[in-house]
């Protein structure tokens, strides 16, 4: 039996970094009605105010995604792999790493370019600036008063230092601290989403200050199960909480923001999507949509792991339950600038593989410490890993219902390394990081243990590439903005050839942005909800 829900003007589902914002924004006309439905728990784990805690969360089955895993992958030796990603209020902005980074601007001329009209980077400027409160304060290209705290790095230690410095003199690039000001290419610090050492999340920075709101509803355990129609018109929605079965109503709009790898997957079972394969699951067909769940993306990632002797990695400071108990008093009762500030990554560089590149085409990542061989933990000597992904990858997957049933996970294939210019930009990323690590000091004692010999021939590192190559948790694109036969939604982010239901999250992604994507979701969210305000 279902039960019928109160009416609201909108109806938001999944309160992750768009969906929270775009809930938070519709919000402050305290004429409209608003309701946010998370399948998830509210944010209270400590462990997600902290910085590093995302180590502590984000194999968390409270707070994580974790029936998703993508299909045998072709060119990655036939790997399977899991795809995590935020189920909580907040969503992946409450449990991540952190890197706070735009892309470039060839991003967004790129989007226009393919038919994103008003995606341009002068035009999405506006909405990255409107989220910041930026350490460095109001200025061209940062906002001084948003929601969300943005600082440098505060674990600033000399290890890191080195890296940069070798990085800067081996391949003649610029120090960097503003990967998000005029220019991104050089080697340095990243912003992160935090504040005085405190993570900054959509939950923490637009949901909890506006939660008492009379006319915004959020409703946490709540699974959204089927966006209803009225003809080819979206009328509301179906969700699952506390074991009973609820309609709810939307006299304005839908708006989807539930992440790449499930916006399409609701989208498929209510009925719009390619007609094939919805008939293929007995599913009633409300518009043929072919282009929803293609176009899937993400960044590979690979790397090479160091042994150091330097003390100033996490292996070293946290090696032991004295070091750990010292590492938390510092942080609680101190400034907040030791090692539980980093994030995934506390620096790193924008680097282009080829003479006359327009944009860097690669993003390499300084991450200081060495995991255990199994599991999260730390390995029990000093290391270091250097991480890459290709920015732009040209590889595109797909992304298909298995079932009628929204519980069951669709099918998921990347394709990764597809592309020869995929293949050739990550051999080269391998090869600058071998670069860069020669030029480090010798008393660092540096020893590399991954690849190692097996990546001393082209063959074998290329082995070595699709054998351990990973998710960079950046699921994008399924729902792409455009206008040709592909797109699924236009440039306002409507679902084309139906009325009342609009797709805001990174889904909407022509193409992938160059680095971490949660700041270009956050635009996308801001910039999504003006543009339902604008009818």
């Amino acid at each position: 039996m279902v039960k019928q829900a109160t009416e609201y003007d909108y109806i938001v589902v999944g309160a992750g970094s768009a969906g929270a914002i775009v809930a938070t924004r519709l919000s402050e006309d305290p004429k409209k009605s608003v309701l946010l439905l998370e399948a998830g728990p509210a944010d209270r784990s400590m462990w997600s105010r902290i910085p590093l805690g995302f180590a502590k969360i984000l194999f968390n089955k409270k707070y994580m995604w974790f029936d998703h895993q993508t299909e045998p992958e072709p060119h990655l030796n036939n790997k399977r792999y899991a795809l995590p990603h935020g189920k909580l209020v907040g969503g992946s902005s409450a449990i991540n790493g952190l890197v706070h980074v735009r892309g470039v601007p060839l991003d967004y001329s790129t989007w226009e370019s393919q038919g994103a009209k008003g995606w341009g980077y002068h035009d999405v400027l506006p909405y990255f600036k409107k989220s910041e409160r930026d350490h460095r304060g109001a200025g061209k290209f940062h906002g001084g008063d948003g929601p969300l705290g943005i600082e440098l790095a505060r674990w600033q230690n000399p290890l890191a230092d080195t890296f940069f410095d070798a990085t800067s003199r081996s391949l003649g690039v610029p120090k960097n601290n503003d990967f998000n000001g005029a220019d991104t290419e050089g080697t340095g610090y990243w912003d992160l989403a935090s504040w005085n050492g405190k993570r900054s999340s959509t939950s923490l920075n637009y949901i909890h200050p506006n939660r008492k709101r009379p006319n915004l509803t959020v409703l946490t355990g709540a699974l959204t199960t089927k966006v209803e129609f009225d003809g080819t018109t979206a009328t509301g929605v179906i969700y699952e909480r506390d074991g009973q079965t609820v309609r709810a109503s939307a006299k304005r709009e839908v708006i989807l923001s539930a992440g790449a790898l499930q916006t399409p997957q609701l989208l498929q079972i209510s009925g719009v999507g390619p007609a094939g394969l919805l008939r293929e699951h007995g599913i009633d067909l409300v518009h043929d949509l072919p282009g929803v769940g293609e176009n899937l993306m993400d960044h590979v990632q690979v790397g090479r792991k160091y042994t150091t002797s330097s003390e100033w990695t996490l292996n070293q400071k946290t090696g032991n339950i004295i070091k750990q108990g010292l590492t938390g008093i510092g942080y609680f009762a101190g400034k907040r600038n030791g090692p539980l500030t980093i994030g995934a990554s506390l620096g790193g560089a924008y680097l282009k593989t080829q003479p006359g590149a327009e944009a860097p085409d690669l993003h390499l990542h300084f991450l200081p410490f060495m995991p255990a061989e199994a599991g999260w933990g730390l390995a029990k000597f000093s290391g270091f890993r250097i991480g890459m992904y290709q920015n732009r990858p040209l590889s595109r997957g797909t992304m298909h219902i298995t079932s009628a049933d929204p519980k069951v996970s669709p099918a998921f294939l990347f394709n990764h390394l597809s592309e020869e210019e995929d293949v050739r930009t990550i051999m080269a990323g391998m090869k600058i990081a071998t670069q860069i690590v020669d030029a480090m000091p010798s008393n660092l004692d540096i020893k590399e243990i991954a690849p190692g010999p097996v990546g001393d021939t082209d063959d074998g590192l290329l082995d070595y590439i699709r054998t351990t190559a990973d998710t960079g948790f950046h699921y994008s694109g399924t729902a792409r903005m455009g206008t040709d036969a592909m797109a699924v939604v236009d440039p306002e982010l409507r679902v084309r050839g139906v009325n009342g239901l609009r797709v805001i999250d990174a889904s909407v992604m022509p193409t992938i942005v160059s680095g971490n994507i949660n700041a270009a979701v956050i635009m996308i969210g801001e910039k999504g909800a003006d543009l339902v305000k604008a009818g």
